[in-house]
């Protein structure tokens, strides 16, 4: 049922992780509670490719009048400029195949971006490692805030040409003597060559729990490899990821409407991707604590059509023994 759905929303020129989103949350509600009427859903979903923006048509008959008209936009630059103001120079190339997604910024790389400026301390001289980079934004913007060493890795073998160029054309913005490198890496394989030189100080990901739809536990059993001590990885001091929330009531019109601009309930409240990966993460021996949120915003630009953005969440991961699965 969700795969029918999906159709439509990558005629939409939506990505496949959206087209699969907007089918799961369109047909989530008809497979619950009996006799339970369904949520009113907005009429038509748009995701702009370029700032991440949603555009929902609202069903006839209802009103926008309550959210805002006016302010700041809803979505500004995604990345932030660097302290002496300039910014990172990235191609972002499109690889064949439907279901590539690295190719392109996403807006939780933006708030990876803004966590470091605000960190500069823990940046600066680290030895840094980026799971699934694409275009290496946020491992080159770590490089260009003084990390002494950064390791941008991918899963896509069509990428690690992108991530070298990328760092090439923003070299300038470096320090001398930092060291950007690139390599193949799949969640749940075996770390390349260049991922085993030692312990890394940080550990950044960003847009990359959407992995455990495909393959659950891939990400935290990569993620507690590398929060392990051991003669031949050492242990990264820090794991930090940025998450884009999609919520499972993201598209109900109550939701749009009447809990507009405000911070949700829990930060992990109703987000069925991000539940898979915490249950993985627990299960794994992995404490997951959010860092920083920031709360997406819903602007009424025409009469029946809401500009939505949504949630941002900087999260830490470390090890929790306790609670770890001995199985695994």
């Amino acid at each position: 049922q969700a795969g029918a759905c999906a159709a439509p929303a990558r005629r939409a020129g939506m990505p496949a992780r959206h087209a699969l989103l907007v089918a799961a949350t369109l047909v989530s509600e008809s497979s619950c509670i009996a006799n339970v009427a369904a949520p009113l859903r907005v009429a038509d979903v748009r995701c702009d490719a370029v700032t991440g923006v949603w555009t929902l048509q609202l069903p006839d008959g209802v009103s926008g009048d309550g959210l805002p008209t006016a302010g700041p936009p809803t979505a500004g630059p995604l990345l932030p400029s660097l302290p002496s103001g300039a910014v990172l120079d990235l191609e972002q190339r499109r690889l064949e195949g439907d279901g590539n997604v690295g190719y392109r910024l996403w807006r939780s790389a933006g708030a990876m971006c803004r966590w470091m400026r605000r960190n500069e301390g823990a940046v600066r001289g680290a030895r840094v490692l980026e799971l699934g980079a694409g275009t290496g934004a946020v491992g080159i913007f770590a490089a260009a805030l003084g990390a002494r060493e950064v390791v941008l890795t991918d899963g896509e073998a069509g990428l690690l040409p992108l991530l070298a160029s990328n760092a090439r054309r923003n070299r300038p913005l470096l320090s001398h003597g930092t060291e950007v490198t690139a390599g193949r890496w799949r969640f749940g394989d075996d770390p390349p060559a260049c991922a085993r030189a030692g312990a890394f100080d940080l550990v950044l990901g960003t847009d990359i729990t959407y992995s455990v739809n495909t393959e659950r536990d891939a990400l935290c059993g990569t993620l507690r490899h590398l929060l392990e001590i051991g003669p031949d990885n050492g242990r990264a001091a820090r794991c930090l990821i940025a998450h884009e929330h999609r919520r499972a009531d993201m598209f109900d019109v109550e939701a749009v409407l009447h809990f507009a601009n405000e911070p949700a309930a829990a930060w992990d409240a109703r987000d069925v991707c991000l539940g898979t990966f915490l249950a993985s993460a627990r299960e794994h021996g992995l404490r997951v604590a959010p860092l920083v949120t920031e709360a997406g915003r819903r602007v009424q630009r025409a009469p029946g059509v809401v500009e939505m953005t949504t949630d941002l969440t900087v999260f830490e991961v470390s090890r929790d023994e306790l609670h770890a699965d001995p199985t695994l």
